[in-house]
């Protein structure tokens, strides 16, 4: 009876202690090790490592692509922990700069132009970004009941066909879409952070405040890496909801009030960006009512590429011309209108699961897929969207009752078949030769993607060769101001003794005529040096001079600052060629009121320090006292170049100063 009564308590113990953890609503846990949760996580989580390591290692070869010249050929200016932070600070992005994401580069600046060590990165960065969405999903199942080994076998399938969805290969293999991985995983970790900080879903508001705290810090982490991370309070929001859906519980808690009203803020900050300046219309062809139709056709677009892909869904050059895709634009607004109201009909109609993937998806587009003014189209948008439809597809498929193992035998069949498709597009994208050819002719008249071509043709081929590649293209496809330009620069250098008098009349047409190509006028110093170097018959300084006032002269290159600083720099240069020292200085001095930098301001320092133009000087310490320090420079650099100024300007002026032919000449260098 002892031994009867022992076993009694002990059961009465035991019983009371699991209401008293009920009552807080804590779970009983037990030991991982001991109901093997643990064992079955450690061999999840290295399947997921292997399976998609495997995946993505076949583009390891890898590719430089247009974008990642522009965004990361100034990596071998780095050679010191100054000049590091200088390339961070210059990084134009976007308003913040990035720095984040741009200093990861910089720790690799000594393996540029090599890929393959780029996208390493990329996809460890992907792999940790799946293992994050997997623990998420974990959380999440055991919120909501399931059993742990549910719990890991869960989380492993929404991770794992989320990681292996072949439209979202172009944020790993793109190597400057790191900016979008490395947000990513913040993001993934805030919300991770959020869930084990939030604890019960009426805890205490200090502990709903903590969570809210943690978030707020990934998030600028994020926002700092790239503007997109702003979005972490959508995904919590939808968290947020779907953990009140799980408790059945309507009454929303703090949380989820301060989250609402951060999305309000957050629509009210992009509500700005609706209006756009003129400059914008002019420089990207279309304007925001023909962007945000655009987006009534891209959205459904992006879902069907998501989950019934197709090889021409994979095309990382389909972006361009999809404005002329959808001639009836107007219909694409109420489409977007639809699109992004969807979730709340769904909730009305109680499908709640379906409600909370739509509204993140659809909120995850509310920035890049909205009235933005940024290219319509790109696959790398729906990396962290994707995450719901993978979630409600999973869940789906395991809460089917009947014919339950042919439901889940279709779903096995259907994420191997898009493994498969991954692994052969990340073997397309190991073989850079084949992958340029293909893509070229898969989307005929894209710029980036002829260039891509030709890139790879003078690897291989050589100059001649590829040159006659775009020649080619712009004759029988699509006319382009930078294809042109380009072709011009080709030509000095290999056929320098032909005349190309007629090359260079079709360009100042193209300048005339063609859509603005932002990139273009950064050719124009190649020209130059290329002309400086070697005699081009029927190309001179003179005529590199006329191409530069020709971008200048034109209403869409005016609006880009930079771009007209750069094009009165090289006037300057011109007439510096020709001993006109005092039309170089003015050039210059336009320069520097368009866009102040540091190798302008202070060349022009230099210049007008040797000739004595005191008026010069006086003009320059005016500019600087108001400008901001540029990208670029460091606020003491800048502020040494402002006290060097005023030093000169408070100089005692000499007896004899004058501009003379031989100081002209002394000063005839480049910065």
């Amino acid at each position: 009876m002892d031994l009867l009564g022992y076993y009694s308590s002990e059961v009465l113990a035991c019983q009371l202690q699991v209401i008293a953890l009920q009552s807080v609503n804590l779970p009983v846990l037990k030991p991982a090790w001991k109901g093997g949760f643990f064992l079955v996580c450690i061999g999840l989580v290295g399947a997921l490592v292997a399976a998609l390591w495997l995946l993505f290692q076949p583009a390891l070869p890898g590719i430089v692509h247009f974008d990642d010249i522009g965004n990361l050929s100034g990596l071998p200016t780095i050679v010191d922990l100054e000049s590091a932070e200088r390339w961070v600070q210059n990084g134009l992005a976007g308003p913040f700069g990035r720095p984040i994401a741009l200093a990861t580069f910089a720790l690799q600046y000594y393996e540029w132009p090599n890929p393959r060590a780029f996208l390493q990165w990329n996809i460890a960065l992907h792999i940790i970004n799946a293992l994050l969405v997997m623990w998420l999903t974990v959380l999440l199942a055991r919120r909501a009941g399931h059993s742990a080994i549910r719990q890991a076998i869960f989380g492993f399938l929404v991770a794992f066909t989320w990681a292996a969805l072949p439209l979202l290969n172009s944020s790993v293999l793109f190597i400057v879409q790191r900016m979008a991985l490395l947000a990513s995983t913040f993001v993934l970790m805030g919300l991770v952070a959020y869930l084990k900080c939030r604890d019960t879903l009426r805890a205490s508001y200090l502990r709903q405040f903590a969570a809210l705290v943690v978030l707020g810090g990934f998030g600028v982490l994020a926002l700092f890496t790239k503007e997109s991370g702003a979005l972490i309070v959508a995904y919590a929001l939808v968290l947020e909801l779907g953990l009140l859906l799980i408790a059945r519980q309507r009454r929303l808690t703090f949380v989820a009030i301060v989250l609402l009203l951060a999305n309000v803020l957050l629509l009210a900050g992009l509500a700005p960006k609706a209006f756009w300046h003129i400059c914008a219309e002019m420089t990207r062809g279309f304007d925001v009512y023909q962007r945000l139709g655009s987006q009534g056709f891209v959205l459904p677009a992006y879902l069907k590429g998501l989950l019934l892909p197709s090889q021409a869904d994979l095309n990382p050059f389909r972006f361009e011309f999809l404005l002329g895709d959808f001639p009836n634009l107007q219909w694409g607004i109420v489409v977007w209108v639809l699109l992004m109201t969807s979730p709340l009909v769904a909730w009305w109609c109680g499908w709640r699961v379906a409600a909370l993937a739509l509204g993140w998806f659809f909120l995850g587009h509310i920035m890049e897929s909205g009235w933005l003014n940024l290219e319509p189209f790109f696959a790398h948008r729906n990396y962290l969207p994707a995450i719901a439809l993978t979630f409600a597809l999973v869940y789906g498929v395991l809460a089917i009752r009947q014919r339950a193992k042919l439901w889940r035998g279709a779903f096995v069949v259907y994420v191997l078949l898009l493994a498969g498709m991954t692994w052969m597009n990340t073997s397309l994208w190991g073989n850079r030769s084949l992958a340029a050819e293909i893509w070229s002719m898969g989307q005929p008249q894209s710029v980036r993607g002829i260039l891509n071509l030709a890139y790879d043709v003078e690897r291989t081929q050589g100059l001649e060769q590829a040159q006659s590649i775009l020649d080619r293209f712009v004759v029988e496809e699509r006319d382009s101001v930078g294809l042109r330009l380009q072709g011009l620069v080709s030509a000095c250098v290999l056929d320098p003794e032909s005349d190309h008098s007629e090359k260079l009349r079709a360009l100042e047409n193209a300048i005339a005529t063609l859509p603005y190509e932002g990139w273009a006028p950064d050719v124009v110093e190649k020209l130059l040096e290329t002309v400086r170097k070697q005699e081009c018959k029927g190309v001179s300084s003179n005529a590199v001079a006329e191409i530069a006032a020709a971008f200048l002269n034109q209403p869409a290159y005016q609006c880009n600052r930079a771009t007209t600083h750069n094009m009165l720099w090289i006037l300057g240069l011109v007439a510096m060629d020709h001993g006109d020292l005092r039309t170089a200085m003015g050039f210059y001095m336009k320069g520097l009121k368009e866009a102040p930098t540091y190798s302008m301001a202070n060349y022009y320092l230099d210049l007008a320090s040797q000739t004595g133009d005191r008026a010069g000087i006086k003009e320059l310490s005016g500019l600087l006292l108001k400008a901001p320090v540029p990208r670029g420079s460091t606020k003491a650099e800048w502020e040494d170049l402002r006290s060097r100024v005023e030093q000169q300007l408070n100089a005692p002026v000499p007896s004899d100063t004058q501009e003379s032919d031989t100081a002209a000449t002394r000063v005839n260098q480049h910065p």
